[in-house]
């Protein structure tokens, strides 16, 4: 891969892919996976990031047991990625694609501990039986805080391995047959069965550093508020070596061109293939002399493939709709350690990570559907989502510990 990288790295204009540097980040991150008490620690840490979110599990790694060349986990059962992929999730299509851009926006945005090797191998899928609650527990749902990590979490998905192994039993003699694969998903729906995402081989993980994921935030807050032009000039400011971009002021016109061209198409961003735009994007940064870091480039690879497993999916899958929960998140984290640190601006910071949320919240709001906004009419259903809201925006004041 080093003497390849090499290679196009002599190619006018290519070195500023920084691709020898992708390759020295990604054999270190490969030595790391020689000592598997590294992907075993990486588990208990997905684990943990991951301990009140149903849409991903990891499985349960036994440290006491595991060595440098022996990892012992507990057995994941579900059924590999790639069968839904080539024969349809049938009523599971959007849930599953949107669950597994929920996991990685988490990841990237919230946790900044990324599984770095999410092809479709490396996930699997599960069944779970859910139950119907009655209004006590729908209490219990509401009032719990989203960061109550001691003790249960009634938003825990149930592991019944039971269960789990009963529907997946239905399915496996149908995996030749793509017609009675989908039907038999259809009974499952019908049924109660709801899926869930397994995550495996977390060898290779992705973390930016203070000032990379800082310049990573900065640039996903300027796209988001389709302000292109402060994106380009983010982009050459914060790169390697800011002084070797050659127009730098071209190069923040032509990104402002190009998040306009994605702004005329705000209400309808699911057409929109950001694969696409990063691409796009690269070839500016090319042809611009604009360095990026590696784990940045780490992190555009994965949102590439990301996107392509849940396009796959789900073809009207708009990526800044998924964010809109985790990015109201981020704003009352900012907010959080501002307030805890007492610095102004960051406080400001935040505030402006909450106008991109309300601004995404708007544009959903008003691409519901109409049979969408018969059913949050219902005083019942619009009472409740009141005060879930109401709740979750007390995630913004300061608590005493």
């Amino acid at each position: 891969m080093r003497f390849f990288a090499n290679v196009i790295n002599a190619i006018p204009t290519m070195e500023w892919l920084s691709l020898p540097d992708e390759v020295d980040q990604f054999a270190e991150m490969m030595k790391l996976q020689l000592d598997l008490r590294i992907e075993g620690a990486n588990l208990e840490i997905f684990q943990e990031n991951f301990a009140d979110r149903s849409t991903v599990t990891f499985p349960t790694p036994y440290q006491e047991y595991t060595t440098r060349k022996v990892l012992i986990e507990e057995f994941a059962h579900g059924l590999p990625l790639p069968w839904f992929l080539e024969r349809g999730a049938g009523p599971y299509n959007k849930e599953l694609a949107d669950m597994g851009l929920d996991a990685f926006l988490h990841m990237l945005l919230i946790d900044n501990f990324v599984h770095a090797d999410l092809h479709p191998g490396n996930i699997m899928v599960r069944f779970y039986k859910s139950k119907t609650i009655d209004l006590h527990e729908l209490i219990q749902i509401l009032w719990s805080r989203p960061n109550n990590r001691n003790g249960e979490n009634s938003r825990r998905t149930p592991k019944d391995d039971k269960v789990t192994e009963e529907a997946l039993a239905r399915l496996r003699p149908h995996k030749n047959d793509a017609k009675q694969w989908n039907a038999e998903l259809e009974k499952l729906d019908k049924e109660g069965f709801r899926p869930q995402l397994i995550f495996i081989d977390t060898g290779l993980v992705t973390e930016l550093n203070d000032v990379n994921r800082r310049n990573f935030l900065d640039l996903f807050r300027a796209i988001a508020e389709f302000d292109g032009y402060r994106a380009g000039q983010l982009m050459v400011e914060r790169c390697r070596q800011p002084a070797a971009v050659i127009d730098p002021e071209i190069f923040a016109l032509k990104m402002q061109h190009l998040v306009l061209g994605v702004k005329a198409k705000t209400f309808a961003l699911g057409q929109i293939k950001f694969g696409d735009v990063l691409h796009e994007v690269m070839n500016m940064v090319r042809h611009h002399h604009v360095r990026m870091e590696g784990d940045f480039v780490n992190v555009v690879i994965s949102i590439l493939l990301l996107e392509g497993i849940g396009r796959q999916l789900d073809p009207d899958m708009d990526l800044f709709k998924s964010a809109i929960p985790i990015l109201r998140e981020v704003g009352a984290q900012r907010a959080r350690e501002a307030l805890a640190k007492g610095e102004a601006g960051d406080l400001k910071t935040s505030g402006a990570w909450l106008k991109v949320w309300v601004g995404l919240e708007t544009r959903n709001l008003i691409t519901a559907s109409v049979q969408q906004v018969i059913s949050l009419s219902h005083p019942v259903t619009n009472y409740i989502f009141r005060l879930r809201n109401w709740l979750s925006m007390m995630d913004y004041l300061p608590t005493s510990r």
